[in-house]
């Protein structure tokens, strides 16, 4: 009996110190499915540079842009699942493009092993200086006497922008019009031109110095409480616009049948990582607040939301082919 409790011990901390001593052996590929240059890619490099810093191993970005991330998706399953590949991923990937899309190259639950989430960006309802009222309760009031007034722009059919137009117009009882383009400057850049009364709720990286400078309205914020760096925009919630909470988060992911033990490893430089307030500064220039959750718990999130924006996109009849 002390045999077989010495050896289940000694297996024990085998595992563990195999945990502990796993290191690459080649470069680590964090691939980044955004283009390059944009606020994605800004977010995945800080990540990737303070997981490298603990891991102590060079990490190359591979920007892998298309298909709202699907490209990025299938580059991580087609890899070895030896550690040596990792993955940005953010809500639209995890939690919407398999509630909106008819196909899917992957599967958010079955085809990654999570490593954990670092940060979330409220998302933020701008609009065109014509849009009607200085709120997002005045130009929805405007929106119900007059519903061709308004125009809602997003940065693709499928995007998360669009989903929250199709959002606002169930909570908000409107019927704006979804006008997509492709991507979130051409959207920006469609409202900074002031061509007609456009709204678009998108990520704060190109709405906070186009606000400030009054180039833009700054309509309202998606989460329950104000963004710090816009204090003076409300959320829609406290405006009675709707009970929106929602956010864009981001994290890291691996390729499912990656061994246990070099998740793990990963998972702790993560978290290491996320308590750094070197990383933590970087993402937030980005508009990217903390939000860390473990594998464990950001699996959960997952699930969470894939369920939660499901419904909402099979309510309001929302595909892509």
């Amino acid at each position: 009996m002390l045999r077989m409790v010495i050896a289940t011990v000694a297996a024990l901390a085998s595992s563990l110190a195999i945990a502990q001593q796993w290191t690459p052996s080649q470069p680590v590929r964090f691939i980044v499915p955004q283009v390059a240059g944009g606020g994605a890619d800004a977010i995945g490099r800080s990540i990737a540079h303070g997981i490298a810093e603990r891991l102590g191993h060079n990490i190359i970005v591979d920007n892998r842009p298309g298909a709202n991330g699907g490209v990025g998706a299938e580059a991580l399953i087609r890899a070895p699942a030896d550690g040596h590949s990792l993955l940005l991923v953010f809500t639209s990937l995890m939690a919407l493009n398999p509630a909106v899309y008819e196909k899917t190259p992957y599967d958010p639950i079955k085809d990654f092993a999570v490593v954990g989430a670092v940060c979330q960006v409220p998302l933020v309802m701008m609009g065109s200086l014509s849009v009607p009222g200085s709120n997002a309760a005045e130009m929805v009031a405007a929106a119900r006497k007059n519903p061709n007034l308004v125009f809602a722009a997003s940065s693709g059919n499928g995007a998360f922008s669009h989903l929250l137009v199709e959002m606002l117009n169930s909570k908000a009882g409107l019927k704006l019009t979804h006008v997509p383009f492709k991507g979130e400057a051409p959207a920006v850049t469609h409202l900074l031109g002031n061509q007609g009364p456009v709204i678009y709720m998108g990520t704060p990286a190109l709405a906070i110095s186009n606000i400030r400078a009054g180039k833009l309205k700054g309509l309202g914020v998606t989460t329950a409480k104000r963004m710090e760096q816009l204090p003076d925009v409300p959320t829609l919630a406290e405006q009675g616009v709707g009970d929106f909470d929602e956010s864009f988060w981001y994290g890291v992911a691996m390729a499912a049948g990656t061994p246990a033990h070099i998740v793990k490893t990963y998972e702790r430089h993560l978290t290491e990582a996320t308590r750094s307030e070197a990383m933590m500064n970087a993402v937030g220039k980005s508009g990217c607040t903390p939000f860390p959750l473990d594998a464990a718990a950001f699996a959960q999130r997952v699930k969470t939301d894939l369920a939660k924006y499901s419904a909402i996109a099979k309510a309001v009849g929302m595909k892509v082919d």
